[in-house]
């Protein structure tokens, strides 16, 4: 952004400008309200310079401002920028009677030019965007603005740093200072701890927000600087600020270089005696402002200036409090240094303004990630998937989670884990733990948890995963099934995420209080083979591949099973999950993200999936029968199609006696070879439809025959004598392969499954 820092002075005029340059100058000759007879370039010992006539436009009304009709203006190139390749380093206006409480003034030295503020995050980037063009027109617009006196018409916006100022990078919570001097009027000034870090490592600034008593802050700064080995890194801060009445529109703020500047800005203000008084109740108190400033030491301290504006600060700026009230008050942060064996407060004192950056926190990261907050989470595994999934969620803003993971991470786990050579051999659940705690500055919550989720008592899980969002990286068959039991035991969103095809086919399943389970989405997203060509790839390769991944050695004699994959792979997988475990995760489904051969993505597909109808035979009330929304689609639709006549077919899914469950996810149409009346059903074989055919072969023995289903045309879905008689013959047949016989009858506004058991 410009400033005014560097005053134009004569210069060589430059007398055959190359052809980048000579384009620059058309491109400003040809701008609105430019003096195109005006413009000089000349060359300085440091850089460049660009000066210009412009024409301010008209006002129906009289000026409220000193804004003339032609004003002169500096570009000015220097410290790496170039005339006719970037933008300008500085932007000044000429007159030095420019008026300065218009708004939008860049701060810099106390007597300098005008530097209008054309944009709070530099000129660069916009060049970069658009050219010179606009640079002009954010000149103009500022001007005009200037001129009628409605720079402040969208609220106050904060006088922002000279590019030309000694800066020093630092952290500061805006919100509390504001809200402080809005709750205490009338006090002035607070104080209290800041750690300052000057040496070729180290040159930064961090200013604790908790206000103390004078008598405590001696008491800070040696608890502080023990906890550094004695080394003097604790300094005072002084905070200081006028009643809200006192309300500003000037810049204020200047480049200020000396003790002596700082203290007449401050007078200014209005705050020098608040300030000085400070610094009494500090020495009262033996705080002498020692610090580590190597070779010998020296003094510093920090000084916080809060100035009451007309508005409250921008709202697109972060850290600010939400009070409109207590936003309006700007602040301005400032180190200042002296050496050892001279006064804090002398003129020739040392200042650098503070950058205050926002710690890094939870509610910064959300805000830069542009995501809203996310509920307590349960992470279950913390391996290659689960280990890049918490460090998206916890760079996102995630500020309470516990990690579950028994296991720990050996040295092969370094390919596509997140940890470190330090953390090999160290639970996993614990290292997460570290790398949050390391990222939440003094705020989130991190618990490592290392019990066996396979194992745990379901009331255990229960009790701990209530209220948070579950997110299953494990991987593990187990876990999945567990996962079902809690789907059927809590109100908790459960987000399970895995990959297959080694790597190359990514699923994120979400599923939502009320959803279907985790079991019957694998069931539903395996049945998608025939239409989906990388399910069915996965499939296929599975069914090629039976002994899954390659062994690894381990040790002088173990081995682990893995798959040949890349870390940047595995992350593609993670973000794709993220964004689901990030978005809205009310609606059911299963994210899927295939990657080509070359581990290229191809794009991820959402596939919503709607709750399975649970029936419970009567005959076998401890057995689920489970059916997928599209199959009870497919025999309403069948039963209505055939009426008058009755009509069947074969259900297609998987059973699972330890679980006492059948779960269903297609229903065939009549077989060929069926004869149907209103009266009598006979079936033709079962496979006989090309769907049957080309559903049991693309899904590799994954989905299989299990039962039959046919209509009743009028009355309820109660088994008949015949259909007695029927399913007693194929119990018989099932008995020898101990496979319950299945049979589902569908009728008007019924639907009952029928089961016997070998």
């Amino acid at each position: 952004m410009a400033d005014g820092s560097d005053e134009p002075v004569d210069g060589e005029i430059v007398a055959e400008p190359d052809l980048s340059q000579l384009l620059e100058i058309a491109r400003i000759s040809q701008s609105a309200g430019v003096v195109a007879s005006s413009i000089e370039l000349r060359r300085l010992d440091e850089g460049e310079i660009l000066t210009f006539d412009i024409m301010t436009e008209p006002t129906v009304e009289e000026p409220a401002t000193d804004v003339r009709e032609v004003e002169r203006i500096h570009f000015v190139y220097r410290e790496g920028r170039a005339f006719g390749r970037t933008a300008p380093y500085n932007v000044l206006c000429d007159r030095e009677d420019f008026p300065r409480k218009i708004g939008h003034l860049c701060s810099g030295e106390p007597g300098c030019r005008a530097a209008p503020c054309l944009a709070l995050g530099g000129i660069q980037p916009i060049y970069e965007r658009a050219g010179i063009e606009a640079i002009m027109t954010r000149l103009r617009d500022f001007l005009r603005d200037a001129k009628t006196g409605t720079l402040m018409m969208d609220g106050w916006e904060p006088v922002p740093f000279g590019v030309g100022q000694k800066l020093r990078m630092g952290q500061l919570e805006p919100r509390t200072f504001q809200e402080h001097a809005f709750a205490y009027p009338d006090a002035g000034s607070a104080m209290g701890v800041a750690i300052s870090f000057d040496d070729d490592d180290r040159k930064q600034v961090s200013v604790f927000s908790q206000i103390l008593q004078p008598d405590d802050v001696t008491k800070a700064i040696g608890h502080h600087n023990g906890n550094f080995g004695g080394e003097r890194h604790a300094i005072p801060w002084v905070f200081v600020w006028r009643e809200p009445l006192a309300v500003e529109r000037d810049a204020l703020f200047e480049n200020w270089r000396t003790g002596g500047e700082l203290l007449e800005g401050m007078k200014a203000i209005g705050v020098d005696a608040a300030f000085v008084s400070a610094i009494l109740e500090l020495r009262k108190n033996d705080v002498d402002f020692r610090c580590h400033r190597p070779p010998l030491g020296g003094k510093a301290m920090v000084v916080i200036i809060g100035v009451w504006r007309p508005a409250p600060i921008m709202s697109a700026l972060f850290g600010y409090s939400d009070d409109p009230a207590a936003r309006s008050l700007e602040l301005r942060a400032f180190l200042i240094s002296q050496d050892l064996n001279k006064d804090i407060l002398d003129a020739d004192t040392r200042i650098e303004t503070i950058v205050g950056d926002y710690p890094p926190r939870p509610s910064l990261m959300r805000w830069v990630a542009g995501v809203d907050p996310l509920p307590p989470v349960a992470l279950l595994g913390h391996g290659a998937l689960g280990s890049a999934i918490h460090d998206n969620l916890a760079r996102s803003g995630m500020e309470d989670v516990f990690v579950w993971d028994k296991d720990r991470i050996h040295p092969h786990n370094l390919a596509r884990h997140s940890a470190r050579t330090r953390d090999v051999y160290a639970n996993k659940a614990d290292q997460a733990k570290r790398l949050t705690d390391a990222l939440w500055h003094d705020e989130g919550r991190s618990e490592a948890v290392k019990d066996d989720i396979a194992t745990v008592e379901i009331d255990v899980l229960k009790a701990r995963t209530g209220g948070r969002l579950v997110i299953d990286a494990t991987a593990d068959e187990q876990v999945r099934l567990r996962m079902d039991e809690l789907r059927g035991s809590t109100e908790a969103t459960i987000v399970r995420t895995e990959m297959y095809h080694e790597g190359r086919l990514g699923m994120t399943f979400v599923s939502p209080p009320g959803g279907p389970t985790l079991s019957d989405m694998m069931l539903a997203t395996i049945g998608l083979a025939p239409d989906n060509p990388d399910v069915a790839a996965w499939l296929n390769y599975e069914d090629r591949h039976p002994l899954g991944p390659d062994p690894l050695l381990y040790g002088f004699g173990c081995t682990s099973m893995t798959v040949h994959l890349p870390k940047h792979a595995v992350e593609q997988q993670a973000s794709v999950a993220c964004t689901a475990i990030l978005g809205d995760r009310s609606e059911a489904g299963v994210l899927l993200n295939p990657l080509d051969e070359r581990l290229r993505p191809k794009g991820a597909r959402w596939v919503p999936i709607a709750p399975f109808t649970v029936l419970r035979p009567a005959s076998a009330d401890d057995w689920q029968i489970r059916v997928s929304a599209s199959a009870i689609a497919a025999l309403e639709a069948e039963r209505t199609a055939a009426l008058p006549a009755e009509t069947g077919g074969y259900l297609y899914g998987s059973w699972d006696p330890t679980r006492r469950v059948i779960t269903v996810i297609h229903a065939s149409s009549l077989p060929p070879g069926s004869a149907a009346t209103e009266t009598r059903l006979e079936l033709g074989k079962a496979g006989g439809t090309l769907a049957e055919r080309r559903l049991t072969r693309l899904a590799r023995g994954r989905v299989y025959l299990c039962g039959t289903w046919h209509s009743h045309p009028d009355g309820s879905a109660h088994m008949s004598g015949r259909d007695d008689r029927a399913m007693t013959a194929h119990a018989e047949k099932d008995a020898p392969d101990l496979r319950p016989t299945l049979m589902i009858i569908v009728a008007q506004d019924d639907i009952q499954a029928h089961l016997r058991l070998p």
